[in-house]
């Protein structure tokens, strides 16, 4: 999710350098500026929330769907540490190699997994507390 903000964050610069060169009164361009700033934050903060709800709703399942990704990780960081640290010091040692092969997608999945666990986490603490903060009367005005 804050992935996603971070691929709309080149647009907004677009659009902020739209306004600048389209509009030349300054309090209107900062004024429309804080705005769509404003509406890209929420929209970001409506999907964090969705996000939460389902990391949520997988925990109340069950401890088989709340835990799937993270068993999956730990047997890929298992297979990462068979292959590059464990197998080495056995073909050392023992002149036996003993490997399990991964697919290149494998690879992609392992880093989007360890990524995204990393991100959700964090995702979850942002709308958390984005969720428990009061709206200010200056944000009501504005918005």
């Amino acid at each position: 999710m804050i992935q996603m903000l971070g691929a709309v964050a080149p647009l907004a610069k677009i659009l902020f350098n739209t306004i600048e060169k389209s509009i030349p009164d300054k309090d209107l361009q900062e004024k429309l500026k804080s705005q769509l700033q404003t509406q890209l934050l929420q929209s970001n903060t409506q999907e964090l929330q969705a996000a939460a709800k389902i990391i949520e709703a997988e925990a109340k399942a069950g401890w088989f769907a709340a835990s799937w990704r993270p068993l999956l990780m730990y047997v890929l960081i298992f297979i990462l540490i068979w292959n590059y640290v464990l197998g080495p010091v056995i073909l050392f040692f023992f002149k036996a190699s003993i490997t399990i092969t991964l697919p290149g997608d494998v690879w992609t999945l392992l880093q989007i997994g360890l990524g995204g666990y990393v991100v959700g986490r964090s995702a979850e603490s942002v709308a958390r507390t984005m969720a428990n903060k009061p709206v200010s009367n200056k944000e009501q005005e504005n918005g």
